[in-house]
């Protein structure tokens, strides 16, 4: 006769092993949830950071940059 393996077999599980499974479950999980927060944090700053760097960069360029002759795109009408 084979043995069969039955998970979750409805067992009653006693309170100290239910103690035990949620500290350890703690103790894995915790830091993997602290280091994403941490890490969803930094990257916001930065990419913060970059889009600010790159909008303060492109109002120094359009004032500093234009034609020559003061407008862009204007049509000369010639009789």
């Amino acid at each position: 006769m084979m043995r069969h393996i039955q998970i979750g077999s409805g067992g009653k599980v006693s309170t100290p092993t239910k103690i035990a499974a949620l500290v350890f479950g703690l103790v894995i999980l915790l830091p993997i949830f602290a280091l994403l927060l941490v890490a969803g944090i930094v990257a916001s700053v930065v990419f913060g950071i970059l889009l600010l760097v790159g909008v303060v960069n492109t109002k120094i360029r359009s004032l500093f940059r234009g034609d020559p002759g003061g407008r862009k795109n204007v049509r000369i009408k010639r009789d």
